[in-house]
């Protein structure tokens, strides 16, 4: 029987043939990641060991992202003894304020995550990693703190779950809106705890390596242990001069054994919006035509990259926001802010009326920059919306793709962005 890309890289990563689901496996990891709110905590548990220097400093990777910039003395004390942690441990990836972005973007964007590779992190959204062909995994500090001393880890080997993905996107239609639609889809079944999500497909093939990573990263949302994409041509290029050797096209063999298979047919999918409370509670947008908000926001390490930006800015390029909006948009990363300024679409929003932030988790954390307060109605393009996820636990999030902000942007209501003359 054969196997699929998972079992292939964990059975490659623990130095042997073939891995079924179920088993237990010690695999050896290319990277670990942790950032600044659980960063010194890891290290004191590496210290624990009897540890003091880890496994390689090239491959611990440590990222300021929570709380940068600091919005208050506790947070800016914080980063004080999470920077001065790394400096004693002589780490040589620190993405600290003015190098910052958002932890799972720089693990991606700066080459820490290769196909193949298992590489893990103290966030829960290290599914993104999937992205480029990598099995990304969330984990505790302790298991951190293993991994940091011995550049290994323990993983149970997890059932696959695909879904082939067919048809032709529609203008608007982005990545973010097949990631709510099978949450809908699914509605939180529980069938897909500790799975392993692989998708295939045209549709798939077809999708830009930003949509590739929204939709990896949001698979932790539906429960799952990681969510993978087999490299392709798209990734070699987005990969350029990191590729190694012959893990770079790795893929499932024609006869590796599914736990379910299913297909979606993308061709009369559009715009969708999870309501509030409830990310497996979706709707078509067109249901929610004409619903009032007042607060909107881009950002995230599901939304704040630079295809995300670009499309906003076509939606408010000489237009102005609704004076009853208060639009924010934070870059996932200095890199993208960077891009995004030559570009021209940063001109383009601010001129448009949004408030542009340096990179960082931000309001999607509920930490700082554009918080939600008590009555706020956010149209939020994160991938959270429990209550008091953004801030108040009287505030509603509504979450939806950055089109469907933009366009609602412009008038205060949800708004189909395919009806706009753009």
């Amino acid at each position: 029987m054969g196997m699929t890309i998972t079992e292939k890289i964990m059975a490659r990563n623990s130095g042997r043939d073939h891995v079924v689901p179920g088993e237990l496996v010690w695999t050896d990891v290319h990277t670990v990641m942790t950032m600044d709110y659980l960063g010194k905590t890891c290290f004191d548990k590496f210290r624990s060991l009897g540890k003091t220097e880890v496994f390689n400093k090239d491959r611990v990777i440590c990222v300021s992202d929570h709380l940068v910039p600091p919005p208050n003395q506790k947070f800016a004390t914080m980063l004080n003894e999470w920077r001065e942690v790394v400096k004693q441990h002589d780490i040589t990836n620190f993405y600290d304020l003015g190098r910052q972005g958002i932890a799972h973007q720089i693990m991606v964007e700066q080459g820490h995550v290769l196909p193949g590779t298992i590489s893990i992190g103290t966030d829960s959204h290290a599914n993104t990693y999937g992205a480029v062909g990598a099995v990304g995994n969330a984990i505790g500090v302790t298991d951190a703190a293993v991994a940091m001393a011995t550049g290994k880890a323990w993983f149970r080997i997890p059932k696959t779950v695909k879904f082939h993905v067919t048809g032709k996107w529609q203008p608007w239609v982005m990545a973010k809106d097949l990631s709510l639609h099978i949450m809908g889809m699914m509605n939180w079944n529980g069938h897909l705890l500790y799975k392993s999500i692989e998708f295939t497909g045209p549709a798939i093939e077809s999708l830009s390596m930003a949509g590739r990573m929204t939709l990896c990263n949001m698979t932790v949302d539906l429960g799952a242990k990681n969510g993978i994409i087999a490299p392709d041509a798209i990734t070699q290029r987005y990969l350029k001069d990191r590729a190694i050797g012959d893990w770079d096209m790795i893929a499932s063999d024609e006869d590796a054994e599914y736990d379910q298979v299913y297909t979606i047919d993308i061709s009369d999918l559009g715009p969708t919006v999870a309501m509030p409370g409830k990310l497996d509670d979706t709707v078509p947008v067109e249901k929610l035509i004409g619903t009032k908000f007042n607060k909107a926001f881009v950002g995230t390490c599901t939304n704040g990259r630079l295809e995300d930006i670009a499309t906003i800015a076509k939606i408010l390029r000489g237009k102005q926001v609704h004076r009853d909006v208060n639009m924010i948009l934070v870059p996932a990363s200095q890199t993208v802010y960077l891009q995004a300024l030559r570009e021209g679409y940063i001109e383009t929003l601010i001129e448009a009326g949004v408030a542009v932030d340096t990179p960082s988790c931000a309001a999607c954390a509920g930490i700082h920059t554009g918080v939600a307060g008590d009555g706020d109605i956010v149209l939020s393009a994160g991938n959270r919306n429990m209550t008091g996820r953004m801030g108040s636990k009287k505030a509603e999030i509504y979450l939806t793709s950055p089109s469907v902000v933009a366009a609602s942007a412009l008038t205060a209501v949800v708004t189909d962005p395919r009806t706009l003359s753009v």
